[in-house]
């Protein structure tokens, strides 16, 4: 194992012999291209092969997390066209065009050998699809065709089936008049039922309806008798609805959104960067959180606050922490997506104990699914609660939205769910009370796991074997340190009696001391995975101690070392930081949380790695995650990457059935730029901090315009010194707000002047209570101090 040097570097070595860092070329390679496409809109997912096709069990179109529509194939006389090319234009719109060769031409004509049918299929999603398909005659000479399309539902949940779970009770029905095809599928369970539904509406009428004959007993085959002339076209229209909770969903109620989503391009904060790698994947990023966008989740109706959708095609609907998390990481380009996610995190924070789906009095949601098993209460999942992670997240998202706004109101309005996740953390989290949290699973269809990590098999000990529950995970008492401190904050902004604020400083004081103690392992210079059943060290290392370095628990004196170790060969891919060293006996590259690379830890990482001043290391995992941004399609991260080295498997691979686009990976993208920049919002004082600025070698210059802090807008331009430093200016500017360029609140070497020279700023343009909750935002222990 080799251990990386702090002022050793890839980025340094390479600088100090006087060449400049490998600049990324851009995506020549494509590691991440489907076999499939994925549209989507809100609750609506669409994943077809690239003829359109809907064929087997990893495709379908999906509404509510049921698959409403299992095969769909079409036929010009008998014969599955051959696809000539397929595109999507925009998230929710898919369009392709498929062709049939006519036989019998010759080169005299007037029919050509080259003579064709063309159909030109087009798809939008939203509340169920709308689909034109043109079939157009290419040739000189008319003739007739058969146009067939076969259609099945079998309204499958996206979650896993329990054996022995009830299978739907499939009707179908043919309306004439209506030229509508309806299957109608009852799950029973219970005494319950949830019905659920799908209405094909066709134009112009078919010449024939009638069974497909192979075994699919809902199977139906609709076909058309069309006369082309030469050159001529004729369209066909079919409208896929869908019925769910007793109402009908038609794509006519998605209408409108677009004029919503143009507005948020016009008001976010876009990135000018003349080079071809940063700029294009940061707008990628913001595009794609915009059209996971779940609109029918939308908590208000003037576009101030909305929810994503964690990813697709498999995350749709509420996940509590990966909204939260997306919509903190992202808050550089607005704060609407972290407005929308906290205010449905208070809304179904949980109010009572229930075993089966583990909520608990102030803890907050983890999962919300709609599907019919989660309804009927086969799975627990239509609100299931079984995380740490998610109350943690709820105070850094709240603290962070009110230093990007400066929105007092906010943090009044969501004071009592804040002190009630407190409290949640530190009553039923901690059930022992030995002032760690830990976890143990209560419902039997619940996640064993519930940390940062949450598959089964993730927590495990040097050996290979599992860790039994009940489990303590290292960066769960991180998160928590961090809640505290933000609680803290939140109640002196809100000019609370300062006993309450000092107790939940010290509680914080008191987490950090006994933290280090009980997971510090000094012959690694590295801190545990987890504290067992028996509260003693599962030594295994793991990626989890750098969500440390990003909430700043990790002494100083400390964290070069941590850092030092998530850079090792073994944790580190040359992509970025392994969720589990290569050496440890269940690597597995592949394995989602025993090898794989999440680009939304790596930017936590990059975020500690930033508030220590850790420059050179910043710079090489900044290389890395950028390199593979540059080889992936449309510069999209995925929701993970494999942990191979990059020494043997020159460039990135996707974890197998990574979800893509996936928010935070998004969102992640957009926190990159932001730690490369060091943008540290505090508006409550009319303070934009910048954190040592730095550009790689490959990028010259950087302009922000439309950034919102408080109520002020400003474009900023950054250009690179020699040395990997960038200066600023600022370009345009709209409101008061001051520009500070300061050094990290944790540096481990040089002036820690941070926090005097923000506070001057806090007293002079803000009353005393900012600039203690200032005090307390750059990590000070202490009110008074």
């Amino acid at each position: 194992m080799v251990i990386t040097a702090t002022a050793a570097s890839a980025h340094a070595r390479r600088a100090s012999e006087g060449a400049p860092p490998s600049r990324p070329t851009g995506a020549d390679i494509d590691p991440i291209r489907p076999a499939r496409s994925v549209a989507h809109s809100g609750y609506t997912v669409l994943v077809c092969r690239s003829d359109g096709a809907i064929d087997g069990p990893d495709t379908g179109l999906y509404d509510l997390d049921t698959r409403i529509l299992s095969r769909y194939e079409l036929r010009l006389d008998g014969i599955r066209p051959d696809g000539i090319g397929s595109c999507m234009a925009l998230a929710d719109r898919w369009a392709a065009t498929l062709h049939v060769r006519r036989e019998g031409g010759t080169p005299e004509g007037p029919a050509l050998p080259q003579d064709a049918w063309a159909l030109h299929v087009e798809r939008q999603l939203g509340c169920g699809m709308a689909e034109t398909i043109s079939v157009h005659n290419g040739s000189m000479v008319g003739g007739s065709v058969r146009l067939a399309i076969e259609l099945d539902a079998d309204f499958a949940d996206v979650l896993r089936a329990p054996r022995g779970s009830p299978q739907p009770n499939i009707e179908v029905d043919w309306d004439a008049r209506a030229a509508r095809l309806r299957w109608l599928g009852a799950y029973q369970h219970g005494g319950r039922e949830d019905v659920r539904g799908l209405s094909v509406t066709i134009d112009p009428q078919p010449a024939t309806v009638e069974p497909t004959g192979d075994g699919a007993a809902g199977g139906r085959r609709v076909a058309f008798e069309l006369e082309l002339g030469p050159q001529e076209e004729r369209t066909v229209r079919l409208t896929f609805a869908s019925l769910a909770e007793g109402v009908w969903r038609t794509p006519a109620d998605a209408t409108g959104r677009p004029v919503v989503a143009d507005r948020w391009r016009v008001d976010r904060a876009s990135v000018v960067i003349t080079e071809a790698l940063v700029g294009p994947a940061v707008e990628r990023a913001a595009d794609d959180l915009l059209a996971l966008r779940n609109w029918e989740l939308e908590p208000s109706e003037d576009g101030s606050a909305w929810v994503v959708n964690a990813g697709v095609p498999s995350f749709t609907g509420f996940f509590g922490r990966d909204a939260i998390t997306a919509g903190w990481q992202a808050a550089m380009l607005g704060p609407e997506p972290l407005r929308g996610a906290l205010e449905l995190a208070a809304r179904t924070q949980g109010v009572r104990s229930d075993q089966w789906t583990e909520e608990e009095p102030g803890r907050m949601v983890h999962e919300m699914r709609r599907g019919p098993l989660s309804m009927l209460g086969i799975r627990p999942h239509r609100a299931y609660y079984g995380s740490q992670t998610t109350g943690s997240m709820f105070l850094l998202g709240l603290s962070e939205l009110w230093h990007w706004t400066g929105d007092d109101d906010l943090l009044r309005r969501h004071r009592d769910a804040a002190l009630r996740t407190i409290e949640w953390a530190e009553s039923f989290g901690d059930p022992d009370r030995d002032g760690f949290l830990e976890y143990q699973r209560q419902s039997p269809d619940g996640l064993k796991n519930q940390g940062w990590k949450d598959s089964d098999e993730a927590i495990r000990y040097p050996d290979g074997r599992i860790v039994e529950n009940p489990i303590s995970t290292v960066e769960e008492q991180a998160f928590h340190y961090m809640a505290l401190q933000r609680m803290a904050e939140i109640l002196v902004a809100l000019d609370e009696p300062a006993d309450r604020v000092d107790a939940l400083l010290r509680r914080a004081a008191s987490l950090r001391a006994a933290w280090h103690d009980a997971f510090w392992m000094p012959d690694d210079g590295f801190y545990a995975l987890a504290l067992g059943p028996d509260e003693r060290q599962v030594a295994t290392i793991a990626s989890n101690v750098g969500h440390a370095l990003g909430v700043g628990i990790v002494p100083r004196e400390h964290a070069t070392a941590v850092a030092d170790r998530l850079l090792a060969d073994d944790l580190y891919s040359g992509w970025g930081v392994r969720t589990l060293s290569s050496e440890h006996p269940a690597y597995n590259p592949f394995a989602y949380h025993l090898g794989a690379v999440w680009p939304v830890e790596n930017a936590t990482i990059a975020l500690g790695l930033k508030r220590y001043g850790l420059d050179d290391h910043l710079d090489q995992l900044l290389d890395g995650l950028f390199d593979a941004i540059a080889h992936c399609r449309d510069l999209r991260l995925p929701e993970a990457l494999t942990g191979h080295d990059r020494r043997s498997v020159p460039t990135p691979l996707p974890y197998p059935g990574a979800q893509s686009p996936q928010a935070w990976s998004a969102s992640a993208t957009v926190q990159l730029l932001q730690v490369m920049l060091g943008l540290y919002p505090f508006a409550p004082a009319r303070v934009l901090g910048l954190v040592r600025p730095r550009l790689p070698a490959w990028l010259s210059s950087v302009t922000l315009r439309g950034l919102r802090v408080g109520d002020a807008r400003l474009a900023l331009r950054f250009e690179r010194d020699t040395d990997g430093s960038a200066h600023h200016s600022v370009v345009d500017q709209v409101g008061e707000l001051h520009v500070l360029e300061v050094p990290p609140p944790d540096a481990v070497a040089g002036d820690d002047a941070v926090i005097p020279r923000l506070l001057s700023w806090g007293l002079e343009h803000a009353p005393g209570r900012t600039a203690a909750a200032l005090r307390i935002a750059m990590g000070s222990q202490g009110v008074g101090s």
